[in-house]
């Protein structure tokens, strides 16, 4: 028997013809786009006055001879589709932009990595994550890999501020450049503008064909109508919403996956937790004087480079490294990698009389570039350890592997690094060897240059202390 293909229309709606559909997949579509409304429900058990509450919600409208269903809905289409073998053909009307010139400047730890590539699979996507769990970061990578106009809708003014100083760490958009639409302001932004979902509701007409990506923060507390009158006036091409939990107070939570998508990722709590504050130490932040042209990834390199001839660095880190050992002459830690910052350092402590020591570790020959040694604790129990005012030159991986036979009080990063999970755990090492002794930390913080500031924000977060108040306040 032959079965007519299914034309799917995507633009600001899914359109499917009502005429011919498949009584089948016409039904099992109906059981899902229309359900018992949870208000009605729990006033109707607690026995309570109904009045005009629905006793059902029905995501699905009727426009002539078609259905209009929400664009999140498109996956389970496309699977019920396929299971019960109904032939289709997408036609896509969505809008879309020529590409802008867009870069994530950060690095992503490894479950965001993950959440976002969940992301980028899926064109309409919902991604669950508790407080301080990466997923406004998540976002901003997003952001940068689809490279359309932006229009982030936040259901809250006080989360304005937090959205621009991302957008300036992360993207380096300046905060005058980000357009904002909230409290009778209509400023659009050629990338990016962030606005109050109140406002939206009154004037998305002014905003509605000038967006290929729409993100909605907090979609767990948008009121209802946010999902069901406001988003569905967008056509854009790509849809995203963050939630802090897969559960809405009023029971809904099925049309933020309706409108916005299905959930790709759920941020573990334990993952987001992992490395963050466990480093009990005494932090010194010391801003540089360095900078570099850095625009791009193919800039890194050059950069870091740079960063290691960088006399005014330099003399900075042996000045704090001569002055610590004039107080306390015992061996000091200073990490780098054998690519960066090793010749020059050593050179100029050298000029000052200062011995210094690679500490070489035969067994972990070639391990250095991996981004996770195997093993935290690899490091032979033996490793020689110096006596007297000495800097040890070590390396992120041998450090990672080596820390429970360490036996320094103070660690100089004299490289921009960040902390992944094995290098934290290290740190912490150090600390609890000392007894009641606590690690004193030199963080060298390269402001100039927005990925390296972005990595000393995330080490900051391994401090348990605000970047700023690290910045500001002199020793913790």
């Amino acid at each position: 028997m032959f079965v007519k293909t299914l034309n799917i229309v995507l633009a600001e709606w899914i359109k499917i013809p009502s005429d011919g559909l498949s009584p089948l997949l016409e039904r099992k579509i109906h059981e899902r786009l229309v359900f018992t409304n949870p208000d009605y429900e729990a006033r109707h058990n607690r026995g309570e006055w109904i009045g005009n509450i629905p006793a059902q919600i029905s995501c699905i409208r009727q426009k002539g001879r078609h259905y209009l269903l929400p664009r999140g809905f498109l996956d389970q289409l496309q699977e019920l589709c396929k299971k019960y073998q109904q032939p289709y053909r997408i036609v896509d009307k969505r809008r879309s932009f020529e590409p802008l010139s867009l870069e994530f400047h950060g690095e992503l730890k490894s479950y965001q990595q993950e959440a976002a590539e969940a992301i980028l699979e899926r064109e309409f996507a919902t991604l669950i994550g508790g407080h301080k769990s990466g997923k406004t970061v998540i976002a901003l990578y997003a952001i940068a890999q689809r490279r359309q106009p932006t229009l982030i809708l936040i259901p809250k003014l006080d989360l304005l501020d937090g959205w621009l100083t991302k957008i300036s760490n992360f993207l380096q958009i300046p905060g005058s450049e980000v357009g904002v639409f909230s409290g009778g302001v209509h400023q659009i932004g050629n990338t990016i503008t962030v606005a109050h979902t109140g406002e939206v509701m009154r004037h998305w007409r002014k905003l509605w064909d000038r967006i290929g990506f729409l993100i909605v923060d907090e979609c767990q507390r948008c009121p209802s109508k946010v999902l069901t009158y406001l988003i569905p006036n967008f056509d854009c091409r790509y849809m995203l919403g963050l939630s802090n939990t897969a559960q809405r107070k009023d029971r809904l939570s099925r049309l933020v996956y309706y409108h916005l998508g299905d959930v790709v990722y759920s941020i573990n709590e334990k993952d987001a937790r992992e490395g963050r504050g466990i480093i009990h130490a005494h932090v010194v932040a010391r801003p540089t004087p360095f900078e570099y042209p850095y625009h791009s990834r193919s800039d890194y390199q050059p950069m870091l480079e740079a960063l290691a001839r960088d006399e005014g660095r330099t003399r900075l880190i042996a000045d704090d490294i001569e002055s610590e050992l004039r107080e306390v002459p015992q061996p000091l830690l200073v990490l780098t990698t054998e690519t960066v910052g090793q010749g020059a350092l050593e050179a100029e402590l050298g000029k000052r009389g200062i011995p210094v020591m690679p500490l070489k570790v035969e067994s972990l020959a070639g391990e250095e570039d991996v981004e996770e040694p195997p093993l935290p604790d690899a490091c032979p129990e033996n490793v020689e350890w110096p006596t007297g005012p000495v800097a040890v030159l070590v390396t992120p991986n041998t450090l990672a592997q080596c820390s429970a036979n360490l036996k320094a009080r103070v660690l100089f990063l004299a490289v921009p690094i960040y902390f992944r999970k094995h290098l934290a755990n290290a740190l912490r090492n150090l600390y609890v060897n000392g007894n009641d002794q606590k690690l004193k930390i030199y963080d060298y913080v390269d402001h100039r240059i927005s990925l390296l500031e972005n990595y000393f924000r995330m080490r900051s977060y391994n401090y348990g202390v605000h970047p700023d108040v690290l910045l500001n306040s002199g020793p913790l």
